[in-house]
């Protein structure tokens, strides 16, 4: 019965959504009290198992737009974390739920414990219907666009050149933030909200300053030689990453925030 409630639920978000869409600096310190949950609270994050130097990535999503909430896809250095002489180099598209409809793209970069942020904020009025979102990066230049309109552009910058010749995995996930300063208030009974993922491509960067598709993925299915899904949390995280929240539905990427864990069951 668990396993029909949840992709009936799941279902009828993607059925709202077809709906929709027919014609006609740092600042994460602050924190505060939260309304949250007394249950244990349970997001999703599902990562690249390659890395790669360079490219375009295209993806349609319907991100999440609620206080507290971060939903987000973005690259990453997996290495970065573990500091020890290491840089950070992360690029960053996240819907930060502080302001309705409120995007941020972001570069961050130096060592775990003195991460440089540049922080951009964008509304994006249709941000909680699907929308295609690009990330294009060369050696010169990183480039964030929204529905194929250039939202920001950051070239032969600082950070940029920093993350020069450092591979980067590709990342989606949905958590909450306990930065009440940065995303708002998280109020527990927005629960349960889910991410949904339409298609993604990659890509390549060429010598010539071109690109080339090396795959698209429309989520048919989980191509577990592709993507893996998180297990983990992190500081200032009030979620854990559960496979279990990561689900193909309809054709579609789901991704969900919840109280309490999905069953290995539900989530078949």
């Amino acid at each position: 019965m668990k396993k029909i409630a949840l992709l009936t639920l799941l279902s009828a978000v993607l059925s709202a959504c077809a709906v929709a869409e027919q014609p006609n600096q740092d600042t994460h310190a602050q924190t505060g009290a939260l309304n949250r949950s007394d249950k244990p609270l349970f997001g999703a994050e599902v990562y690249s198992n390659d890395k790669v130097l360079y490219g375009k990535f295209v993806t349609r999503m319907k991100l999440v737009s609620s206080p507290g909430v971060v939903s987000s896809f973005f690259t990453y250095d997996n290495e970065s974390w573990q500091g020890k002489g290491i840089p950070w180099s992360e690029i960053d598209f996240e819907a930060i739920g502080k302001t309705p409809n409120q995007l941020q793209t972001n570069l961050i970069t130096g060592q775990v414990n003195k991460r440089e942020h540049s922080e951009k904020k964008h509304n994006v009025p249709q941000l909680e219907e699907f929308v295609e979102y690009t990330i294009i990066w060369t050696p010169n230049d990183i480039i964030w666009q929204v529905d194929g309109e250039t939202v920001r552009h950051d070239s032969g910058s600082k950070q940029v050149i920093a993350m020069r010749d450092i591979p980067q995995s590709y990342r989606m996930n949905i958590w909450i933030s306990e930065a009440i300063g940065w995303v708002g208030q998280f109020q527990a009974s927005s629960l349960p909200l889910h991410q949904v993922v339409d298609w993604m491509e990659y890509y390549e960067y060429q010598d010539n300053g071109e690109f080339s598709l090396s795959w698209r993925d429309d989520f048919n299915n989980f191509d577990e030689k592709r993507w893996g899904k998180g297990d983990w949390a992190f500081d200032s995280n009030l979620v854990m990453f559960s496979p279990n929240n990561a689900n193909i539905v309809n054709g579609k990427l789901v991704l969900s925030l919840t109280e309490e864990g999905m069953s290995a069951n539900d989530s078949e």
